[in-house]
């Protein structure tokens, strides 16, 4: 079965040039419990022209560049179901990778394994003790193995890294992670250990370009799900066999939280969404059937009041829920110890529920949390 992929009725009523210069003048304002990474403030300043590639920061040595480098002019968007140039792969549980993407640069077909990938299940992954609040706002019980070597090349996205739970009971969920303008993969990479350490396997991505807008970050991302579904068929990946090919969900933060946004309204086959201080401005998503979590920022000078338009907009059949962090600047959420730990326990109870259907998270879901400006939902 091919992915349902539906044009949708997203729309953007400001250029992204317009935008970009009248936020060229913002700052974000930084705030107790923001991420500390020292890359994460990179997309809260002035937005410099598209037109000026953000590179990978080069002094970080844990990146692992993705040397398929931009997509091929014959096929700008392979296996997204975003192009118009040929068919999407989608995110169907019974399709395969694509051919000679497996990062070897040997051309070798991950899809080619003969051994048949966990099939769909409408049951939860339940995993581990019941939860507190405690356990779901700190690492959860499981060692995380990362790995950037090995991975299928995505044409869509620059670097890449695996983050892998040690010791849990497939099958596996995956999320895929995306930055902002002109920010490294490194800027929202501590999601990757906090989430594979409660058992969700999770994959943080660079842009190939900084300048790269919304709707490529949402590319970017979908992209990288093909990068998950690459790894149940490699042979000798920590996940061979062991990725439930019907649970993705998508995650971004700034741009990237606009491209997650994206992703979901023409996507209904993804489980899961959250958006991190999302930034598409007049951008509606009334088509999105995705359960979408945004986590947002009250000083956030640049994605500022943006996310309240978004959840509007989202339907009301479709879960949704808005926790703006009172002070939050536009980081607020790139990391999940932000705001005394409760931006990591929401994200995570999120996924808990619509990506995994574990739920004993909801409860946490239920509660106002503390350092809200502004909290709204509909389950």
């Amino acid at each position: 079965m091919m992915m349902t992929t539906r044009a949708g009725r997203f729309r953007s009523r400001s250029a992204l040039p317009l935008a970009i210069s009248l936020l060229v003048a913002c700052s974000g304002a930084g705030e107790e419990g923001d991420a500390t990474d020292p890359n994460a403030s990179t997309d809260n300043g002035a937005f410099p022209s598209p037109s000026v590639p953000g590179a990978p920061n080069p002094s970080d040595p844990t990146l692992t560049p993705n040397p398929a480098g931009a997509p091929p002019a014959s096929n700008p968007t392979p296996g997204t179901g975003l192009d118009t140039g040929a068919p999407p792969t989608g995110l169907d549980p019974g399709s395969t990778p694509p051919t000679g993407s497996n990062g070897s640069g040997s051309g070798d077909d991950p899809g080619g394994s003969d051994e048949t990938p966990p099939p769909a299940t409408g049951d939860g992954l339940i995993r581990g003790a019941d939860p507190t609040s405690e356990s779901a706002t700190q690492a959860g019980p499981f060692d995380v193995e990362t790995l950037g070597n090995g991975l299928r090349n995505g044409p869509e996205y620059g670097t890449q890294t695996l983050h892998v739970p040690v010791g849990a009971e497939p099958p596996f969920a995956g999320v895929v992670v995306v930055p902002g303008f002109v920010s490294p993969e490194s800027s929202i990479r501590a999601w990757g250990p906090f989430l594979a350490s409660h058992g969700i396997v999770t994959l943080t991505i660079g842009t190939n370009s900084g300048g790269d807008p919304p709707e490529v970050r949402a590319r970017a991302l979908l992209d990288g799900i093909e990068t998950l579904k690459a790894e149940n068929e490699r042979a000798g990946s920590p996940v061979e066999g062991d990725m439930a090919l019907d649970r993705f969900a998508v995650m971004g933060w700034s741009m990237g939280g606009g491209g997650t946004l994206i992703a979901a309204n023409e996507h209904p086959e993804l489980r899961a969404a959250v958006g991190l201080a999302a930034w598409s401005p007049g951008a509606s998503f009334a088509d999105n059937e995705v359960p979408t979590l945004l986590l947002a920022g009250s000083s956030d000078t640049l994605a500022g009041g943006q996310s309240q338009g978004f959840f509007t907009s989202i339907p009301e059949a479709t879960p949704k829920m808005l926790f703006e962090v009172a002070g939050g600047s536009h980081s607020v959420a790139n990391d999940p110890s932000s705001a005394n730990g409760e931006i990591g326990r929401y994200g995570l109870s999120w996924l808990k529920v619509f990506l995994e259907g574990d739920e004993r998270y909801r409860q946490f879901l239920l509660e106002t949390p503390s350092r809200q400006s502004d909290f709204r939902d509909n389950l």
